[in-house]
């Protein structure tokens, strides 16, 4: 009789094998990063929300970042209400219409409350790795569709410190509306300025490739078929 514990072994090593040499492959679906307008929007407490229109078909999101600033007349070091926070979150616009445009409903990212450190003139938070799943944070958005909305919001600002994003235009990769949206605290409004509201940041997303999948299965039953006839000769 064959060993059932080397057949097992050598199908589990095939799968493995075959999967990790088909490597995810991220591409840029946003980049609102170069073209810097030198200007500088302060939201205070307000929820503010950039809607964008991606670019490409991948849709598992795998890196993110946007650009922000930080400061206080009173000290050049230290925020005058402590620790300052903020707090990422992405949406489906699919929520109730505001003057006939549908509003960020369904979140599928929250980065939960995180500090921003000390006063900076411009510093880039950037989530990737472990802040998304394996595989990447997937956009649950149609098929015909590109738009989304990323928001972000600040908490911990004493009288003197000022906390805000950073307003480029136009994306190099991907596009943006001239507006924004900010969450009153009961429902989303849609808001303008003499520039455009476009938020510095940036984005990468993959698609899961079919071969990890297809390969892997296809080597697993070669290595199947292979432990069969193996183990028929002994």
């Amino acid at each position: 009789m064959g060993n059932p514990f080397r057949f097992n072994a050598l199908l589990v090593a095939g799968v493995v094998f075959i999967g990790q040499m088909s490597p995810l492959h991220a591409a840029v679906i946003f980049n609102n990063s170069t073209n810097d307008l030198l200007t500088r929007f302060d939201p205070g407490t307000n929820e503010v929300g950039d809607e964008i229109l991606l670019a490409g078909t991948e849709r598992y999101i795998t890196a993110f970042s946007f650009e922000f600033f930080g400061t206080n007349t009173a000290s050049p070091t230290s925020y005058a209400g402590g620790d300052v926070e903020a707090r990422v979150r992405f949406y489906v616009n699919n929520g109730t219409p505001f003057n006939g445009y549908a509003t960020p409903g369904t979140v599928f990212f929250d980065s939960g409350w995180f500090s921003i450190g000390a006063p900076t003139a411009r510093s880039t938070a950037i989530f990737q790795g472990t802040d998304f799943p394996a595989g990447g944070e997937f956009i649950p958005i149609p098929i015909t569709a590109s738009n989304m909305t990323w928001s972000v919001q600040f908490e911990g600002m004493g009288a003197t410190d000022s906390v805000g994003v950073d307003i480029y235009s136009p994306p190099v990769v991907g596009s943006d509306y001239p507006d924004y949206w900010q969450y009153d605290g009961g429902g989303w409004e849609l808001l303008t300025n003499t520039v455009p509201m476009n938020f510095a940041a940036y984005m990468e997303a993959t698609v899961p490739e079919p071969s990890v999948v297809t390969l892997s299965l296809f080597g697993g039953l070669g290595i199947l078929a292979f432990a069969y006839r193996l183990r028929r000769k002994s």
